[in-house]
């Protein structure tokens, strides 16, 4: 791995803009506790004054993450040399009074993924190569399917297979507490997907106790499972470890988590066997690089929840997740068009591209940063 560039000293923040989006859905989605209507986007845009800029979005989970980085974050970003760990450093410094983990570290990933954007695009390199990384083919995986209500095992097996008919060596469904219906889907999606093609179950932290966790699953049968994802809370370290000693599954927690020490706890615990690493969430490019390198040396895996725009410039080893990215839409996230560009998927991998910065634009008429800067 070759050395990492994370600053432009002639370089100096200029601007920081926020633009807020929202998009309904087709149909509610049930994720753990949640029942989701619309996805809500927040974009960050950084400037350096001179003609280079840089962007970043993210799911705002209906927080005000807008006013967050305006009130929190950009009073300790502009002006500031274009040192991105300096002035993420800066930023949580800043705002460690009522920060540190939570919203104001996804409002801190924001920014800090827009002003590596900022510096790859101003020195004309992708971001991979400024974090030592290169463009081989990541692995990745495809959200393939909601068990939303109405809907029967045939409409949700022919969706999954048709899908996993691209090459993606994982799919990932949400799990229902419909029990009879998770155990005939489950054995149906066995038989009918290639033995390559792993199935991972998400679970939204819907379960409230290992107890209960461990019950349901014996109730899907025997299911032959990549991982089971974010079963529990992910600080509940003990009931994760138990769930994945009395199931024989493996485990995979991380989703939305903003603090490392939560994943390095379950880590250090017995409680997961691989890391889902959520980029915004955990604080931006910055500390994701120094947990995938902390992962690495512990031999545990690492797999990015959403965002492959971002997460495809981690590096090879870590495991990129999107939802469906045709011309058509998905009806799970319509992330993908707000966007113009960014990795190419094929054959069950995304590749980033050797275009300046993250490799991405938002597309005409989704965020309106006001005046141009």
């Amino acid at each position: 791995m070759s050395a990492v560039v994370s600053s432009a000293p002639d370089a100096v923040v200029r601007d920081l803009r926020t633009s807020t989006v929202s998009l309904p859905l087709a149909r509610p989605l049930q994720l753990g506790a949640m029942t989701v209507t619309r996805r809500e986007y927040a974009a960050v845009r950084v400037s350096d004054g001179e003609g280079s800029t840089g962007i970043a979005y993210g799911l705002t989970r209906e927080a005000p993450m807008a006013e967050l980085v305006e009130r929190l974050i950009a009073p300790h970003v502009v002006g500031g040399e274009l040192d991105v760990p300096a002035l993420w450093e800066r930023a949580l410094r800043g705002s460690a009074i009522v920060g540190r983990v939570g919203l104001v570290r996804r409002a801190i990933g924001l920014v800090d993924i827009a002003l590596w954007d900022l510096l790859g695009r101003r020195t004309g390199r992708p971001v991979w190569q400024l974090v030592g990384a290169d463009d081989s083919p990541r692995k990745a995986m495809l959200v393939a399917a909601y068990p939303t209500p109405g809907r029967n095992v045939h409409d949700l097996v022919d969706e999954v297979v048709s899908q996993a008919e691209d090459g993606w060596p994982l799919v990932k469904l949400s799990r229902s507490p419909d029990t009879a219906l998770m155990r005939e889907l489950l054995s149906t999606l066995r038989r009918e997907l290639p033995a390559t093609t792993g199935i991972v179950v998400d679970v939204g932290f819907g379960w409230p106790d290992a107890d209960t966790a461990i019950a349901e699953v014996a109730e899907w049968g025997d299911p032959e499972l990549a991982w089971l994802e974010d079963p529990l809370l992910p600080e509940d370290v003990t009931g994760c470890a138990r769930l994945r000693s009395a199931t024989g599954l493996r485990v995979g927690v991380g989703d939305e988590v903003t603090d490392p020490g939560v994943l390095k706890a379950l880590a250090d615990g017995g409680a997961i066997d691989l890391a889902r690493l959520d980029v915004v969430a955990i604080g931006g490019i910055t500390p994701a690089l120094e947990f995938a390198a902390w992962a690495e040396d512990r031999g545990l895996p690492v797999s990015c929840h959403i965002s492959p725009e971002t997460s495809v410039h981690l590096g090879h080893g870590v495991g990129v997740e999107t939802f469906g990215r045709g011309p058509g839409g998905n009806p799970y996230d319509p992330s993908p068009q707000l966007v113009v560009g960014g990795p190419v998927f094929a054959d069950g991998t995304a590749r980033p591209t050797a275009e300046p910065g993250l490799g991405f634009s938002f597309a005409p008429g989704t965020f309106d940063f006001g005046r141009n800067a």
